[in-house]
C-alpha cells in the first residue's frame, strides 16, 4: 500500500471511529427517554460519552493539520468532525435538561424524536463504513437520503408535539416552556444528524 493511501485510510478509520461515537450516544439517548424516570444515573454517563466523542475530534483535527495529504478537502473534513460533535453535544444537552428542568414524566413525542434520532445516528455510522470508497459504493449517497427521510418524520412528531403541548390549557407555563425548549433542542439535534449526511453527499458529488 503506497504511503499516500495509508494517509488517506487513516482519515476515513478516524472519522468512522468518531461515527461510532455517535452511533454509540444515539443507544444510549434512546435508553434514557425509553426509561426515564428510572436510571438518572444514564443520564450521566452520557457526559462521558460526550467527553470521549472530544477526545476522538481533538485527536482528528490534530492529525488534519499535521498532514499535507487528505482524501479529500481539509476543510470538509474539519467540518465534518465539528458537526459531527455537534450531534453528540445536543444529546447530552438535551438529557442533561431532563434532569435540570425536573421533568416528571415522559411525554411519547419525545421518545420517537429520540427513536428517531438513534435511527439517524445509525444510518450515519452505515454510511461512513463505506466512505472510504465513496467514487464506486452507491451506499453513501443512499444513506443521505434515508437520512433525510428519517428527518422528514422527525418534523411531524415535532409539530404534532408541540401542537398537543399547547392544546393544554390548564398545564402551569413553566411545564410549556420546559417542554417547549426540550422539542426544539431534540429537533436541532436531528436537524444536525441530517447536516452531517448533507456535507458527505456534497464531497460526494465534488469528487465525483
Amino acid at each position: 500500500m503506497s504511503r499516500v493511501r495509508k494517509k488517506e485510510d487513516l482519515f476515513y478509520s478516524l472519522l468512522e471511529d468518531l461515527c461510532a461515537e455517535l452511533d454509540r450516544s444515539g443507544k444510549a439517548y434512546l435508553d434514557i427517554f425509553e426509561s426515564y424516570p428510572d436510571g438518572v444515573e444514564r443520564i450521566r454517563a452520557m457526559k462521558d460519552i460526550e467527553t470521549e466523542c472530544d477526545d476522538k475530534v481533538h485527536n482528528l483535527l490534530t492529525r488534519l493539520y499535521e498532514s499535507f495529504i487528505t482524501p479529500f478537502d481539509r476543510e470538509d473534513i474539519n467540518e465534518l468532525a465539528l458537526k459531527m460533535d455537534d450531534v453528540v453535544d445536543g444529546m447530552e444537552n438535551i438529557s442533561r435538561r431532563l434532569e435540570i428542568f425536573h421533568v416528571g414524566s415522559m411525554r411519547p413525542e419525545a421518545v420517537e424524536l429520540a427513536r428517531l434520532t438513534d435511527q439517524g445516528t445509525t444510518e450515519l455510522r452505515k454510511m461512513f463504513a463505506h466512505l472510504s470508497n465513496f467514487k464506486r459504493d452507491p451506499v453513501v449517497m443512499e444513506q443521505t437520503h434515508r437520512i433525510h427521510e428519517i428527518e422528514d418524520q422527525a418534523d411531524d412528531v415535532y409539530h404534532d408535539a408541540i401542537a398537543r403541548l399547547y392544546n393544554e390549557n390548564d398545564a402551569p407555563a413553566t411545564h410549556l416552556l420546559k417542554w417547549n425548549t426540550i422539542f426544539n433542542h431534540m429537533e436541532d439535534t436531528i436537524d444536525a444528524i441530517k447536516l452531517v449526511s448533507t456535507i458527505v453527499s456534497d464531497v460526494v458529488l465534488k469528487n465525483a
